[in-house]
């Protein structure tokens, strides 16, 4: 396993026990307790995690939300969920892509289709122009963090298009609503969906039974709500969702 990767499911780890050991961590990732020290370093160097004494570890109480400290979250499960994603590009699709870090992944399976993608996440732009894929960019003021355009340019912007189908992310998906810790996403996400044929939600299983700051719509808003395996999910109506393993790459 490639150390980002097992440095993000390590964090995950810890994001889920509040607290946990260095013995606990050996056991998990099954690597060395030199290798768990060097990763648990890195992770702290970020300001993602603390190291206490007597071994144990914490994440740190500042959440990452930068593009960088996101983009490298369970990338895993993102990378699976998107191949699923794909599945359901049609040809001629006029597309809006979120901003989000999961919907980076996206873009890698839109090559060589025709169709055309609208976004206001600015950090999506060099792999768009990678992958040679036809792209609308929203101006708007820029949120250098969060790697976004927002204010009333996008929201106008947004009004006068009609789109396709929509993948969007979210921080928070319970049995009824699904929310984002940034307002001005949440905003943007609610008026692209009033403009949208199909609407594709896309998130990794740690979203799942998590509330966020800002909803911006339902779980039944949603045609599907595409998760892996590894998501438990506790609702009563789950017709919409769709679970993506391995052999959809």
């Amino acid at each position: 396993m490639i150390p980002y990767v097992r440095q993000s499911k390590m964090y995950d780890f810890i994001k889920i026990r509040n607290i946990v050991y260095l013995n606990e961590l050996v056991e998990f990732t099954k690597v060395s307790l030199p290798t768990v020290r060097r990763d648990l370093k890195i992770l702290q160097d970020k300001g993602k995690i603390i190291l206490l004494s007597g071994g144990g570890v914490k994440v740190s109480e500042v959440e990452d939300h930068s593009v960088d400290g996101r983009l490298e979250v369970n990338s895993e499960e993102k990378y699976i969920i998107c191949a699923k994603a794909a599945q359901y590009v049609k040809n001629n699709d006029f597309i809006y892509l979120g901003p989000g870090t999961t919907e980076n992944y996206l873009i890698s399976f839109l090559a060589g289709k025709n169709i055309t993608v609208v976004t206001n996440g600015v950090f999506h732009v060099t792999k768009l122009v990678e992958y040679n894929i036809k792209t609308i960019l929203i101006g708007g003021q820029l949120d250098n963090n969060l790697g976004i355009t927002y204010g009333p340019e996008v929201y106008d912007k947004i009004n006068k298009l009609n789109f396709t189908v929509c993948f969007i992310g979210a921080s928070g998906v319970s049995e009824h609503t699904v929310s984002s810790f940034d307002t001005y996403t949440a905003v943007i996400n609610e008026k692209v969906m009033e403009r949208t044929a199909r609407r594709i939600l896309i998130v990794d299983s740690t979203k799942i039974s998590k509330v966020s700051h800002f909803v911006f719509g339902e779980t039944k808003n949603f045609d599907h709500i595409i998760t892996t395996d590894k998501a438990v999910i506790p609702f009563k109506n789950t017709d919409n969702f769709v679970v993506a393993d391995k052999f959809d790459i």
